[in-house]
Order: structure tokens, then C-alpha cells, then sequence
């Protein structure tokens, strides 16, 4: 019997890393896939200003905004809209509504954001007049590019769906491909700009092995450190029931606010882009996306504000003290000295929010702290992508985790023996 359980869940590892490398595959060839309808330009990338310092931030979304291609928009709209509405379920603006509709107004929100997105993405492209229906134009074009671009971020939307059902790491496992095959574009790059070998070049890769594997250890024992609350259970009195606990990791938040922290940060460069196009001579416009660039103080300061507004937000999104409180009593779990109810929520809302102030404290230090000295030392904006590389460390390191996580949960019942 153990050996038939061994076998369904390698069977079961084996087919969920299928379903995930083919759903890789698809991406990969869509992130390559030209749009034929457009061509980015530099003069294009300025309107975001420095392009790769935004490159950088649009990794985490599974985004590539260095050239127009199928999936240019990556995960960018799906990743704002789970935040927009995450207000609109806060202050129950829907909650009348059914299941489906919901979803329905979810993927409208998501195809808006989208055309918005892709709007500001192709503002200053160089467009192929092509005929559609009979009509021709630069207005034609601009539409066709903008629709390819929105079934681009809808088809990946999709894709990460199947992933999350049938494969490993869900969502996240499109931006975790995404930031490894940057990571490698980016790696191979500054190799082939160097003159040759030299001592000062393996000393750099070196101290950049270092401080990466360091960064590494560090995201590990953030994640994968946790505060316990013991708790008793009413119908187990065995030596197991010294044992019980409510685990709450000491960085409730984990990856997210970096995450979508990059992705609003993008929001804003998108809109101005598009809205300078259409206002060329508007001087606001341009003082806006000059100032909420990540190479400018105020910034720096939007995103660090980002970041902690997220860190807090996500720690109570995952760790939510009513819905904990509430399944606790129903099982009959309770924790000693504290009465079931409205006692035990706000106990544990006590410790989340504690927990969520470390962990916001945690993700400032790591993604804001570096960045904002930067920026107000006047460093070059090589510097500054070197300090959102340490964002990208992180989450890298985090997404992992959760997909290796992932896959000890498919092997661990195959070890459990038999009751009978």
C-alpha cells in the first residue's frame, strides 16, 4: 500500500510539473512574440524615463516593455485589479451580488486596466498602418495594437489560472520565469559589454555571488520564521495536544507588497505616458513623470509608502483574525486563558498586527531604505537597479520557497503508514 501511494503521488508531482512546463512553454513563446502592428521606440521608453530602472519593476509582473511583444502587459493588470478589489469587497460594493457576476465585473476591471496599460505602452510607437474592415489609419492601427496587447494580458491571466489548477506555483510561477530569464538577459548583457576577462570582473562576480547568497539566507529565515500561539483542542487529550499551535509567519506579508508595490508603481508611468501623447506641450504632465520616477526623491518616498501600506494590508488579508477566530470555535479549539469569540479575535488580531508592523518594518529596510539613500546620495540609475535587485532577490528567493513547499505537500502523505 505504501509503495501504491508512493506511485499516485509521483504520478501526481509528474503531472502537475507537465502542466506547468507546458504552460512555461506557451508563455515563453508569447514573451517572444513580436505584436506585428507596432515597434517600441527609445523615444517611447523616455516617457517612462530611465527604461531600465522600469524594465526592472515590471519583471515581477511577468511584463516586457523593452520591445512590444503578445504578452507585453504580463500579469500588470490582473495584479491592480486584485488590489482595486480588494477595496471593493472591504466596503462590500458587491456584496449583492453572485459568484459569477462578480467574476464578470473582476475580468471587465481587468480588461480595463489593461487598455489603459497598453494605451500608455504604445503612446509613442512607431505604428504599421494596416486595413481593418476597409478603414486605414494610425487611430486603426493604434486600436489593433491595443486589442492584441489586451487579449495578450487575458490569454495570460488565463494561463496562470490553468497553472494554479492543474500545475505548480500558480500565478506567481509566470513571474517567477519571467524574472529568471530577465535575470539572465540582464547578467548576459553586462558580460558582453565588459572589454574581456579580467581580475576586476570575477571580483565583481564574486562579491555579487556573495551578497546574493546572503540575501538568499536572509529570505529564508524571514520566511520560514514564525510565531506560534498554542492553542487546545476540546477532543484531543493526547501528548499531541501540547503540540497544537496557530502558526503566524513573522513576515505575514511575505513577497507581496514588492510585488504589487512594483506593479502600482507602473500605473502611474503608463497613464502619464499615454496622457503626455495626447498633451505634448502640457508642462504638469511632464513635472509628474519626472517626480515619480524611482530616480527622484518623491518617488522613492510614493514607493517606500507603497510598500508599507501593502505590508500592512496583505498581513491582515492573510491572517484574518474574525475568519481564524471563528473556525477555531467551531472546531472546538481554544487558547488557554483566553475566552472563544470575540477575546480570541482580538488576541490574535493583537499579534497579527504586531507581526505586520516587523514585517513592514522588514520590507522598508530591504526594498526602501537602499533605494531612498540612493536616490538622495545623486547616485546613477545603475545604482538604483542594483537596489531593486534586492527586491528581486527577495521575491525570487520567496516564490520559491512557496513552489518547493508546494511540492514537499504532494510527497509528504505518500510517507504516512496505515491506521488499519
Amino acid at each position: 500500500m505504501l509503495n501504491l501511494k508512493s506511485t499516485l503521488a509521483n504520478q501526481l508531482l509528474r503531472s502537475k510539473m507537465i502542466w506547468t512546463l507546458l504552460i512555461v512553454m506557451v508563455y515563453m513563446i508569447g514573451r517572444f512574440l513580436p505584436v506585428p502592428t507596432a515597434l517600441i521606440t527609445n523615444e517611447q521608453l523616455q516617457q517612462f524615463g530611465n527604461h531600465t530602472i522600469w524594465q526592472n519593476l515590471a519583471t515581477v509582473t511577468g511584463a516586457r516593455i523593452s520591445s512590444l511583444t503578445l504578452f507585453s502587459l504580463g500579469l500588470s493588470p490582473w495584479m491592480t485589479t486584485v488590489i482595486i478589489w480588494r477595496f471593493f469587497t472591504v466596503f462590500n460594493i458587491f456584496k449583492n451580488q453572485t459568484q459569477a457576476q462578480m467574476y464578470h465585473y473582476r475580468m471587465l476591471l481587468s480588461i480595463v486596466i489593461a487598455a489603459i496599460q497598453a494605451f500608455g505602452l504604445t503612446a509613442s510607437a512607431q505604428l504599421l498602418e494596416l486595413p481593418f474592415m476597409g478603414v486605414s489609419g494610425k487611430e486603426v492601427s493604434w486600436f489593433i495594437t491595443i486589442v492584441i496587447l489586451v487579449v495578450g494580458s487575458v490569454v495570460l491571466t488565463w494561463l496562470g489560472n490553468r497553472n494554479a489548477v492543474r500545475g505548480l506555483g500558480g500565478m506567481t510561477m509566470i513571474i517567477l520565469v519571467n524574472m529568471i530569464l530577465s535575470f539572465i538577459e540582464n547578467g548576459i548583457r553586462f558580460i558582453s559589454e565588459q572589454s574581456g576577462f579580467s581580475f576586476l570582473l570575477l571580483g565583481q562576480l564574486l562579491i555579487f555571488a556573495v551578497i546574493y547568497s546572503l540575501l538568499v539566507l536572509l529570505t529564508v529565515t524571514l520566511y520560514r520564521g514564525e510565531y506560534r500561539i498554542p492553542i487546545r483542542r476540546v477532543a484531543l487529550h493526547t501528548v499531541y495536544d501540547q503540540k497544537s499551535y496557530l502558526p503566524i509567519r513573522v513576515t505575514p506579508a511575505g513577497a507581496l507588497p514588492f510585488m504589487y508595490g512594483m506593479t502600482l508603481m507602473m500605473l502611474p508611468a503608463y497613464l502619464l505616458s499615454g496622457l503626455r501623447s495626447l498633451y505634448p506641450t502640457n508642462e504638469m504632465l511632464k513635472v509628474l513623470s519626472t517626480q515619480l520616477s524611482l530616480t527622484q526623491v518623491p518617488g522613492a518616498i510614493f514607493y517606500m509608502f507603497l510598500l508599507y501600506i501593502l505590508s500592512i494590508g496583505f498581513a491582515y488579508y492573510n491572517y484574518d483574525s474574525y475568519d481564524i477566530a471563528r473556525n477555531m470555535r467551531n472546531n472546538g479549539d481554544y487558547i488557554e486563558g483566553i475566552r472563544p469569540g470575540r477575546d480570541t479575535k482580538d488576541y490574535i488580531q493583537k499579534k497579527v498586527s504586531s507581526l505586520a508592523q516587523f514585517g513592514a518594518c522588514t520590507v522598508l529596510l530591504i526594498g526602501g531604505l537602499p533605494l531612498l539613500f540612493l536616490v538622495v546620495r545623486g547616485t546613477h540609475d545603475g545604482s538604483i537597479s542594483i537596489a531593486l535587485l534586492i527586491n528581486n532577490a527577495y521575491i525570487v528567493s520567496s516564490l520559491l520557497l512557496g513552489v518547493v513547499e508546494q511540492v514537499d505537500t504532494i510527497q509528504s502523505w505518500k510517507n504516512y503508514q496505515n491506521v488499519i
